[in-house]
Order: structure tokens, then sequence, then C-alpha cells
């Protein structure tokens, strides 16, 4: 549920040591300097470049970097001269290649890199974490290394392993890396502002591969051999296509390349590529390098000189969009290339909007209405698509999009991604515990008995209409009057949450996009705007006060979410939005600036310390706060979660929230439990079983903070009728406890979990305080019987310890009763032991808890001795032997009892070498021998020969092979020894 440490703090506190240690060690995986004094990473060595480095000492420095993908700035300080020194040893190489000869080996080395490679290596490392916008800004801009590089690319792309070089030999010993950083080097050196034709070196023979592209005459070699090579790489499916897409549209926007029809020709041929069936199958990363570079060409180039391609490219995209053809079709299946066709659209509809903005003008057919209909009808539902990262750029472009057309227009934008939000949500109306579905969302004026349902929505729409909502905001396209119906939307995605048919969640990414849309909305819109918002028109915001402030009902919906939500990117998304909240409209909420110490980024980040601490701290400065993370606890976020760990604390949150208001705030907690348990229904068993764990978490906090107060605290208890829950049909039926598809371990555990802390709290309190009548007492101890047949550790503990503490309020002839059937069953249980092994355990740990509650010299002492006596026994199944071992070690040695049958029982368990299909499965029964000899030597129970005898076999097994059994024994041995030495030490 929480990770370890927060690892941003721990990256912080590293970084230092981690770039200090990078740099001192860069100049010797460079360089071989032969003499000793320390190469500095400003001081250039005297010696030689390396010609080659070890795999693992590559490896090795690449790790000292990868930590910083989780917070990049931190390398900003020293990454000019990191990259630097990395490009400086490149060039070297480069350098050393062209002049003296320096030739890579033809031969694939064994566990060593060429150092080009290391270099490029690292490169791509920082490009990972830095971007390769920011790190290609450090590449060596000079125009002389174009034709270097462009020689090693070609020369290195040709060496195949087995050491041949030839035009037709694949590039299978250049690393892909190597061959991504040389293209991204190149891309950066295209932006020369000579022409190419001047660089270029005369008596080349320029490499035309590419006769269907129909290049211009005159071009350049260097442009030749440029154009040979993006090509050649944008059909790659790993990274250097991307590289390989902006140093091609890098080419055809130089000045003298548009002059020589270069963006003419290659944009015919990419046009041709992806509308022409070929009988030449090309695999979809080809497409999706054609896509990326036309994307590419279009979002870098000048609006005059890209305008006579636009309506050929738009056809196209459409084209391709409406699958016509098998090969748009093939073309659409890929996720890659449909994100890539709405990066198109936007590029192609900002340019013919900006065009439609001055005297430029373009073709009336299609007309500017019709393409941004068709556009946009396009990206509205591709916010539907079933891939993320599909659903991101269609959100980011309906925005750019959005924010250039004319208001009136802008807000039609914004009223139909509201509208789609209203599909399918339904308020349900409450009237007399049941629930009338109404669909009808258009209707503003409501009763406070309404709640949304959004169980039918769909949440992959959800989250594309909502990060559309965000960019928007971000932009400040709504008008302020379109607020309420934003602020609804956004209020609504906050707390949404949906699960696929396996249990998973689906709703988190709805919930991220809306702390990005809250945090946008404070950022862009002044406080006079938003405080303008009247708060009865954001139906979402319907459970909060009127008098509120939708900045204040905004911080209370942030304050749980950054509290409570199970994702940890939500709980720092939602802190980094209500700090931008207090930040940039300050005196606006209560105790605002409190408010962002105690809900800090790093506090949030792990949830046992986010429920415990944060949560606990922002109710304690505004009874909002309490109010607002009280109703999100007993929620799904908290005690509806799903996994019982969750539950389990989100039930301890609730009991120290309670505490927090004293008395009152118990009494009111409690109510609202009941409340939640009144409108529960059967299936619901998550939500029945945190209920009821929340209820004895307050009842174990009250009783534990007030012990002072003891009568008042039972008299409060008394009020609230707990007794009376025991009583209802839905929670507590026998169907509950038994059939398997209700998860009955749940129930069974929070209800004798339930039991037991009102039993306890019964029996400490005066005599006028109501009592638990005898039919409740009935329905109680019926509950535990049914809790003590099931197998599982968690409800035989919980179901044990409601056992004890019932006793304390029955009456003894229910004792009795209670007390006999369990050894009934027991007797019962011997002869079907075969057939129902281990159901039995629940009685056996029963009647080892309230052994203590008897005389020893009763009958039905002596009926619970000679039983767990029995079950103890070789003839019994391993985990009733092991059960019945445990009954003794916690029951019935403390009680000061030791008869001779249970020396025999131990003396036996303690050479139980019992093999079956899991294995030694004897060592269950010899560890927990050892432990009811442990006790029973630290209460000076055995006599000299049972001592004797049964310290003889510990210390036996203290030498055995089985590493857990021998701990135990010596365990055993170290905390006894003062009752089998005294006045001696342990041996060492």
């Amino acid at each position: 549920m929480d990770a370890a440490e927060d690892k941003d703090v721990q990256l912080q506190r590293a970084s230092s040591e981690l770039l200090l240690e990078f740099e001192s060690s860069l100049p010797r995986f460079l360089w071989i300097s032969s003499s000793k004094s320390q190469v500095t990473p400003d001081q250039r060595p005297s010696q030689r470049l390396r010609k080659t480095v070890r795999h693992r000492t590559t490896a090795d420095l690449i790790k000292l970097l990868e930590p910083f993908q989780e917070w990049p700035q931190l390398l900003d300080p020293r990454l000019s001269t990191i990259t630097t020194t990395l490009v400086n040893a490149y060039i070297e190489h480069l350098h050393r290649r062209r002049h003296d000869g320096y030739k890579r080996s033809e031969k694939r080395p064994g566990p060593t890199l060429t150092m080009p490679q290391a270099i490029c290596k690292m490169l791509y490392t920082l490009c990972k974490i830095r971007g390769p916008k920011v790190i290609s800004r450090f590449f060596n801009n000079e125009p002389r290394y174009i034709e270097p590089m462009l020689d090693a690319f070609q020369e290195w792309s040709s060496i195949s392993p087995g050491g041949q070089i030839g035009p037709t030999s694949k590039p299978s010993y250049m690393t892909w890396e190597e061959r991504y950083v040389m293209l991204l080097w190149l891309s950066h050196l295209m932006l020369t502002p000579f022409d190419l034709a001047s660089v270029s070196s005369e008596g080349l023979t320029a490499e035309d591969n590419l006769p269907e592209i129909g290049l211009p005459l005159g071009l350049p070699s260097i442009a030749l051999r440029v154009i040979t090579i993006s090509a050649e790489h944008l059909r790659s499916p790993s990274k250097e296509r991307e590289a390989a897409v902006a140093l091609l549209a890098r080419l055809v926007l130089r000045p003298d390349m548009l002059q020589a029809g270069l963006l003419k020709a290659l944009v015919t041929w990419a046009v041709s590529s992806l509308t022409t069936e070929s009988p030449v199958s090309f695999s979809i990363y080809a497409h999706i390098g054609v896509l990326s570079f036309i994307a590419h060409t279009v979002a870098l180039a000048d609006a005059a000189a890209i305008q006579p391609f636009l309506l050929p490219l738009f056809e196209c995209i459409q084209k391709i969009n409406a699958q016509t053809s098998p090969l748009s079709k093939d073309i659409m299946s890929s996720a890659l290339a449909r994100k890539v066709n709405i990066k198109i659209l936007r590029a192609i509809t900002t340019i013919i909007l900006q065009l439609n903005s001055t005297s430029l003008s373009l073709v009336a057919s299609p007309g500017v209405g019709v393409i941004l209909e068709e556009v946009i009808e396009h990206l509205l539902t591709a916010l539907a698509d079933k891939d993320t990262p599909v659903r991101f750029s269609a959100s980011k472009a309906l925005s750019v999009i959005t924010v250039k057309l004319e208001p009136e227009m802008a807000s039609e934008v914004v009223q139909a991604v509201v509208s789609s939000l209203e599909e399918n949500v339904i308020w349900e109306e409450y009237q007399e515990d049941l629930f009338h579905a109404s669909n009808d969302t258009s209707n503003q004026s409501y009763s406070g008995t309404k709640q949304r349902n959004l169980g039918a929505v769909n949440a992959v729409q959800w989250q594309g209409l909502i990060l559309t909502l965000a960019h928007l905001l971000f932009r400040r396209s709504p008008p302020p009057k379109q607020l309420p119906i934003i602020l609804n939307a956004l209020i609504l995605a906050l707390s949404f949450e949906q699960r696929s048919s396996t249990g998973n969640s689906v709703g988190t990414n709805v919930r991220d996009a809306a702390c990005f849309g809250i945090w946008s909305l404070a950022r862009r819109y002044t406080t006079k705007e938003l405080l303008a918002v009247d708060t009865s028109t954001v139906r979402a915001a319907e459970c909060h006060h009127q008098r509120l402030s939708i900045l204040q009902i905004l911080a209370n919906e942030l304050v749980v979410a950054a509290s409570i939500d199970p994702s940890g990117n939500i709980r720092r998304g939602a802190s980094a939005a209500l700090q931008e909240l207090i930040g940039r409209h300050p005196d606006t909420t209560d105790k605002g600036v409190s408010l962002i110490q105690i809900v800090d980024y790093h506090a949030v980040a792990l949830r046992s310390r986010a429920l415990e601490e944060v949560a606990i701290g922002a109710a304690e400065l505004s009874s909002l706060y309490w109010d607002a993370l009280m109703d999100g606890l007993l929620g799904w976020r908290a005690i509806c979660a799903p996994d019982a760990d969750s539950r389990r604390l989100s039930a301890l949150t609730i009991s120290k929230f309670a505490v927090v208001r004293g008395l009152e705030g118990i009494e009111s907690s409690i109510e609202q439990v009941r409340e939640s348990l009144s409108k529960l229904e059967n299936r619901n068993v998550e939500k029945r079983h945190g209920l009821l764990l929340a209820l004895v978490a307050i009842l174990q906090k009250a009783s534990g903070n007030f012990e002072q107060d003891h009568l008042t605290v039972g008299s409060t208890i008394s009020q609230c009728r707990l007794w009376e829950i025991f009583h209802s049909d839905v929670l507590f039926n026998d169907r509950n406890f038994t059939s398997s598809t209700l998860r009955p371990e749940l129930t069974a555990e929070a209800a004798c979990s339930l039991v037991s802390a009102l039993a306890k709290n019964a029996s400490g309190v005066s005599d006028w305080v109501t009592r638990p009548s005898s039919e409740t007492l009935a329905c109680c101890t019926h509950i535990v019987t049914l809790s003590l047949v099931r197998s599982e550790d968690t409800v035989i503990r919980c179901a044990a310890e409601a056992a004890e503490n019932l006793f304390n309020v029955l009456e003894n002839d229910v004792k009795e009763d209670m007390v006999k059937s369990w050894l009934g069953k027991l007797s019962l249980e011997k002869s079907t032991r075969l057939q129902s092994p281990g159901n039995g355990l629940g009685c056996i740990t029963a009647l080892g808890t309230i052994f203590h509650r008897y005389e020893k010299v009763t009958p039905t002492c002596q009926a619970i001795l000679d039983t767990l006596t029995t079950q103890s026994g070789p003839r019994m199944d391993i985990d009733t032997r092991v059960a019945a071992l445990k009954s003794l070690r916690v029951g019935i040695i403390p009680s000061g009892v030791m008869t001779e049958s249970i020396s025999n029982v131990l003396s036996n368990s303690l050479e139980d070498y019992t093999i079956d299909q899991r294995g030694d499965v004897g060592s269950l029964v010899r560890i927990e021998a050892i432990r009811v000899v442990q006790v029973a030597l630290q209460h000076d129970l055995l006599d000299e020969a049972t001592k004797q005898r049964l310290v003889s076999r510990v210390v036996g097994l203290a030498v055995e092979k089985l590493d857990k059994v021998r701990f135990c024994a010596w365990s055993c041995l170290e905390n006894t020894w003062a009752y089998l030495r005294p006045g001696e030490n342990p041996p060492k």
C-alpha cells in the first residue's frame, strides 16, 4: 500500500554525490593519461582518447544518471559541463578518424564498446532524462562537421557483424543509441545559416537510392546523403525514427532547399505513399515515419511556405481516418499513427485559422468552416479512444484549436465537451430507503436528496473530456460565464471511480485530469471571477453548505483527495492544485496558509502518513475540513476500498477523527457510521466490513482516550444504541457467514470485532447504563458460534477474543451451554477428522482463551483440559495439533496448570517429524511445542524430571538443520536460561 520511502526526497539528498561521482569518473572513462595527476572535466588531458571501453564500466556510469528521471531539473547545474565533455570527446574521435586513419574494428568486440558507442549511450541517457531539445543545444553546430558526421555514419552503418563492408550490408553492428544521437546531431547541424552547396565537398558522388521520390535536380551532395539516410531510418521501429524525422524536416525547411523545390517533392512523395496501394508491403513503422515527417514539417514550417500543401495534406489525412481502403485500415490500427494524425490535423487547422485571419486566403472549397467542423468532430470522437496517448493528443489539439476560434464558436466547443460529460450520468433520488433513478440531468433545480451515480459512464471518454477542459482552462479559453458547468464537471471528476471486471481501478486517469483542471482554473482566472460563481448552480457542490464560496468548496474537495485518495499521483496532484489555489487566491479559504503547510506535496506521498497525519492535521484546523474528510473516509476511497488493509487503516483514521471533537465527535461519528450501515445493500461486503471495523476502532479509541471518564463514554455509546445493530437481518443473517459468494470471512471478522469491543465496554460501566438484552446477547452468541467454524486465522483470532469478552456479560448458564457446544463439536470432529480437517480450530482457540475464566477444580475446566490434550495428540491433523498447542501456551499454562498428560503431549510433539506433500509439516508442531515449553519454564511449572526430559529435546532441536526450528529452540534456551541455571549467563 505504501512505498518504502519518498524517492524524491531521497534523490534530492543524493543528487550532489551522484553528480560529483559521475564528473570525477568521466575524464578517466574517456581519456588515457600517463600522468598520475587527476584530470578534471574542464581540463583536456594530454593523452589520447580511448578506443574501447568495457560494457560494465559504461553501465556503471549510466546508473549514476538514471535516478534523475524522477527529477530531471536536478541535473541542470552540471548538465552543460557533462554534455560538453561528451560532445568534445566525440568530436575528437571524428577528427582522429578523418586525419589519422582511425577506423572502427570490423569485428564485433566481446565485453567492450567502441568509444562513440559508449558516448552515444550516455548522450541518449541524458536525452531520455532531460529531453532531446535540451541536450541538442549543447551539440557542436559548426558546419565543418556535417560531412565528417555523414562519412562516419555511412561507414559504420555498412559494417556487418562478420566484418564485411558493402552497400547492401545491414546496419546491425551500429547500436541504435549511436544512430539516434548521430541523426539528432545532424538535425542540429542542419540549422547552419550557409547554403549546403557552399559546404559540400566537390567531386563527391551522391548516392540516389530513392528514385520514387522524384528529387529535383541540382541538389547538393549533403542534401542527397541526408535524404538517403533519413528515408532509410523512417522505417525503423526504434527510437532513431524520431531523430530521422527531425533531420528530414529540418532539411526540407531550409531556405535553400525550399528554393530548390525539395519540400514539394517530399510532400508529394509522402502523400502518395500514404494513399497509394503498393505491391511492396511496408511495415506499419514506415507509415508512422512518413506521418511523423508530415506532422513535424507542418508544425515547423512557415505558414506562407506550407500553404500550397495544406489542402492536399488535409484530404490525405481525412482519407486515412475514414478507413476506406486496406492501407488506411492498417495505418489506423496503430495508436501511434492515430496520435500523429491528430497532430497533423491540429497543425493544419491552426495554420488555416492563422491565414484566414490575415490577408492570405485559401481555396474556397472546402471552406474553413467545413474543415473546422470535420476536425472538431474527429477530435471529439478521439477523446474516447481506447489508447491514452491518442486521448492526450486529442485533448491538447482541441484546446489549441479552440483558443484560436471566435468567442462564440469557442463557447460552443466548451458546451459540446460539457454536454458529452452529462451522458449516462444518473442522479438517484433517495426516498424511504429506496432509490428511484432518473436520467433527467437538464433540470438544475434539485432537492438535497439526490446523489450522482457515474457507474454507467465511459471512464475512458471522461478522462479525455476532463483533460480537454483542463487544457481549455489552462489557455483561458472558456469565458467566466461558463465556469459553473465546468466546475460541476471538475468536482464530479475529482471523486470519479470505476472498476473493471477484474477489479482494477479505471478512474485514476479521470481524477488526475481533474487535478490538472483545478490547477489550471486557479492559475488562469482571477479571484473576483471565481468568487462571482454562484455555488447553487454547481450541482456537484450540493453536499457542501450553500454559503461557502466556490474556492472553499474546491479547497475542501482537494483536501479530501490529497489526504485519502488511494493513488499517490492523485494525492500529490491534489496537493499541488491546493497550493496553487490558496497561493493564487489568498484569504479566500479557511486557514489556508496553515492548510497548505499540512497538506504538503511530500507529506502525502505515503498513504499511511496521508491518512494518519495529514488528514488528522487538516481536520484539527477547521470543522469544514473535518466534515469533508469524514464524508470522504466513509466513501469509496477509504472505508469501501477493495483491499482489506486499506479498510483497516481507514477505520483507525476514523477513530482518530472521532476523538478530535471529544465525546461529541464520538457520538457524531458513530451516528454517521450507523446511518451508512442502514443504507447498505447486502451484497456490498467490502463496505460492510469497513463500516463495522470503523465502529470497533471508534469504541477502542474512545475507551483508551477517556479512561477517566469511562462512565460518560459508556453512556454515549449506549445512547447510540449500537447493540441494536445485531438485530439487523441485512447485516448479520446466516448467509453472510456461510455463503462463499459473500466473502463470509470479512463479515465474520468485523462482526466478532464489534461484539468484542461492545462486550468489553459494557463490562466496565456502572449498572445504571443500559446493558444488552438477552435477545441481543443471543444474537451475539450466534455470530460468534458461526465465526468459530471458519478456518481463517484472522477470523479465529477475532472470534476467540469476542468469546472471551462476551463471557463478561453472559449469564453462567449461557456460558456453560456455549462451552458444551464447543466441546461437542470437537468430539464430533474427532470422528470426521479425515473428511473435514481444521473445522474445529476456532473452538480449540476459544477454549484456550476462556480457560482462565473458570476455577481449576470445576468439571468444565477439566473437560476443557482433557479436550485440548486430546486434540494435541498424534492422531490429529497437523493444523489441529498446532492450534491445540497454541491454546495450551496462551490459556492453560499461564493459568498455572501443568499435568502429566500435557508433559507427555509436549514430549511427543518435540519429536514430531510428520512429512506430507507440503514437506516437513511436523516442524510446525515442533516449533509450537518449543514455545509451550518456554512458557512452562518461565512459569516454573515443571518438576526436575520433566524439565530434564523436555529441555534435553529442545537442546537437540537447537542443532537440527531447519533454520526456523533451530532459531526457535535457541531463543527458548536463551530466554529461559535464568530458570535453568540461576546465576549463570547463557553461553555465547
